[in-house]
């Protein structure tokens, strides 16, 4: 075999993997959006929160983009039944505490998936500063909670009403004592929900 066919060989194969490697580093056009918290919870205490866990997850999954609504000022780093009664005083008053950051170019992303605890039957209130900011009409959004009881608490219907040209799909909902040192499990259902889809 001459130098010539070898070297050829040698810079096919070398095109052959710069274009898988370039494909599994293009810009996804699937974000995942969450709101966790760590610290005390009902389960006791957490280096990660539960929606986190899910959240990174359903991101390597997907080889999706990832943004975390984080607030400016954590308020939530509190005892689980203090922060009960924070999350009722928010939403007793509407309030929209404000995040870091914003999400570069959002109009790039055809696909959402949305999550967070459940606080009260509903989304804690830092992610209507989330929603009230970033228009997701036109876009297929996968809502996911987790949750000691409450299950999805009715995420789809409240992200159909605020965003009436968007393709809200089928939510997902997972107990938040299952996410910690449950991996396999987790990803099953994940997996599923995302077939099912």
């Amino acid at each position: 075999m001459s130098l010539f066919r070898i070297t050829k060989k040698m810079l096919l194969a070398a095109a052959v993997l710069w274009t898988a490697i370039s494909s599994a580093y293009a810009d996804s056009d699937t974000l995942v959006v969450y709101f966790s918290r760590a610290g005390n919870q009902l389960n006791g205490d957490l280096k990660k929160g539960n929606t986190a866990v899910v959240a990174e997850m359903i991101a390597k999954k997907l080889n999706a983009d990832i943004f975390e609504v984080k607030p400016v000022i954590d308020n939530y780093n509190i005892p689980y039944r203090k922060l009960t009664e924070l999350a009722s005083q928010e939403k007793d008053n509407n309030i929209r505490p404000k995040y870091e950051g914003n999400i570069q170019n959002l109009d790039k992303y055809s696909k959402v998936f949305i999550g967070s605890p459940v606080w009260w039957g509903d989304f804690p209130m830092i992610m209507y500063t989330f929603f009230e900011k970033n228009n997701l009409n036109g876009k297929v959004i996968y809502p996911f909670a987790t949750h000691e009881g409450s299950g999805l608490s009715s995420f789809d219907l409240r992200l159909k009403s605020l965003y009436h040209a968007a393709d809200v799909r089928v939510g997902l909902a997972i107990r938040g004592k299952e996410t910690q040192n449950n991996d396999k499990e987790i990803l099953s259902k994940i997996t599923k929900w995302i077939d099912n889809n």
